[in-house]
């Protein structure tokens, strides 16, 4: 026999009271019994769970259980929204007839709340994994339109997100019913005075397959935006220090190779340094060889008496001019001594200067694949902090 095809009668209706009474402690989210006859309620039974207003003695809605079994006359199924009574309720119920079938007498109906396993376990669990999240969190569970329940934590929470509070337009919480799966969301801070990574999933009724509401889990991003922009600034403050170290690393390299010519043309000039003192030794040996030829010739002059005094006079002249050859060779060996010193005192700081400089060189190199690291590390920081 069929549901629709049961009928109950007022005989058999004292039986399933006292057969509701024995065995309404097995339901394990409680349950409640009524019968009426055609105006109010007659009888009453609750376990755990109640239809508010709903009481013996008072006259049952027109729009309620009873009147809309009365009225189809069979036994009917109903399926409660939360809405109603704060909970998902399957109820069924049917008429009482008289004892021959003839006319209905008054009505039946039995209600129980038919809960989500994980609406069930949400007190028990939420406390905890909320304060088990690291930064802290915020749990909840909502309808098409409003949340349910929810749970805070010690460490972060979102007051203005309240039982019975509508979801916000658009809102992961919203859009788990159109897409039926995973929905993710990152709330900007204008929302809630923070930035919110919102993550709903949905779960569907074991017999439908429709979606009954949506477990959200909402993480703060303060500390993930927070490294974001310290990893920004850093990447921006490493590139402007990289590019400098780029320009010097130039004007180093610049600068090592103008050192470099430097020291070579300094040897150059040592070099010819060296030509001159040559030369100088040459002029010497002449003056000297031109000095014992005017002696030579002024003692000969002197040996021919008056004929040979003019050539006397040029005899002297080449001795003077040899003496002042020597002198001059004297003063310029001097000068080219001091140059000689100054030209080594220069090559001597140049060769210095030149490994200052290229050390100079590798420690920029040094410190530019050091920059180089720190970009790439800084580039990783901002990408941990975008997946926290």
């Amino acid at each position: 026999m069929d549901f629709e095809d049961l009928h109950v009668h007022a005989k058999e209706l004292e039986f399933i009271k006292s057969f509701i009474q024995i065995t309404f402690h097995m339901f394990e989210d409680g349950a409640v019994f009524f019968a009426t006859d055609l105006t109010e309620v007659t009888y009453k039974h609750t376990e755990n769970f109640d239809f508010p207003g709903l009481d013996v003695g008072n006259q049952f809605s027109k729009s309620g259980l009873a009147a809309k079994i009365i009225q189809a006359g069979h036994p009917m199924q109903f399926e409660i929204p939360r809405e109603v009574y704060g909970k998902r309720v399957c109820a069924l119920g049917g008429p009482v007839w008289n004892d021959t079938d003839s006319d209905i007498i008054g009505s039946w109906a039995m209600g129980s709340p038919r809960e989500h396993k994980i609406v069930q376990a949400f007190d028990t669990f939420a406390p905890v994994l909320a304060d088990m999240l690291p930064e802290g969190g915020i749990l909840c569970l909502s309808t098409k339109d409003k949340y349910a329940k929810r749970q805070g934590s010690k460490k972060f929470d979102i007051p203005s997100i309240q039982v019975n509070t509508p979801v916000r337009e658009g809102s992961s919480q919203e859009q788990v019913f159109k897409q039926k799966k995973l929905v993710t969301e990152e709330v900007d801070e204008s929302v809630y005075g923070v930035p919110v990574l919102s993550a709903t999933a949905p779960f569907f009724d074991d017999k439908t397959g429709a979606v009954l509401g949506g477990f959200t889990v909402a993480l703060p991003r303060k500390l993930a935006k927070d490294l974001k922009a310290i990893a920004n600034t850093l990447d921006q403050g490493l590139t402007g220090v990289s590019a400098s170290i780029q320009q010097i690393t130039v004007a180093t390299n610049e600068a090592s190779s103008n050192q470099s010519n430097l020291h070579e043309e300094i040897g150059k000039v040592k070099g010819q340094l060296d030509n001159i003192n040559n030369v100088m030794r040459f002029i010497k040996e002449i003056a000297d060889e031109t000095k014992m030829l005017g002696l030579n010739a002024s003692i000969e002059a002197a040996r021919v008496g008056d004929a040979g005094r003019g050539f006397g006079v040029v005899a002297e002249e080449i001795r003077k001019l040899s003496e002042e050859s020597k002198k001059t060779v004297v003063q310029i060996k001097e000068l080219t001594q001091q140059i000689e010193k100054s030209i080594n005192m220069t090559a001597d700081a140049s060769q210095s200067t030149l490994a200052v400089t290229e050390e100079t060189s590798a420690a920029v190199q040094e410190v530019n694949a050091t920059i180089e690291e720190m970009t790439s590390l800084a580039n990783k920081l901002t990408e941990t902090a975008a997946n926290l």
